[in-house]
């Protein structure tokens, strides 16, 4: 019995220093291809109106996984001249004939959380619905 324990841990010792010794030359590699995922929604519930100044939409909860970044868009109705979007209170202008703005041209692949508001220059009502959606650049998987 004592002579098979210490033929193992002769043997242990040799399979430890041999694993070690080629630890330091070995590399492993994982390849793996993924569907691509880009998402956006406003958590909560947009008012039925809009009035004059700062309305506070809701946060945008946005992912997307492609290498080669993505656009974040808002698709609404035409709005006056001076209403703009903000994103985390930065201002993101509106063209007055425009019915969709860019709120975020990305280069990288990420997932955050902002917050959304809309400035106007005179009240609004809500009967367009407001489309948020992320679309990916580059190649899609």
């Amino acid at each position: 019995m004592a002579w098979k324990l210490c033929l193992s841990a002769v043997l242990a010792a040799t399979c430890i220093v041999s694993t070690s010794a080629s630890a330091q030359s070995a590399s492993v590699s994982i390849n793996a291809r993924v569907n691509t995922i880009c998402t956006a929604q406003i958590t909560g519930v947009p008012p039925a109106r809009f009035d004059q100044g700062l309305n506070l939409i809701g946060e945008i909860v946005e992912l997307c996984n492609n290498v080669d970044g993505y656009r974040l868009v808002v698709r609404h109705s035409e709005m006056s001249s001076g209403a703009y979007w903000t994103l985390d209170n930065k201002p993101i202008n509106i063209s007055e004939l425009a019915n969709t703005t860019v709120l975020v041209d990305s280069s990288i692949p990420a997932y955050r959380e902002r917050q959304l508001g809309l400035y106007l220059t005179e009240p609004m009502s809500n009967a367009d619905p407001l489309i948020l959606y992320a679309e990916p650049k580059g190649v899609i998987f």
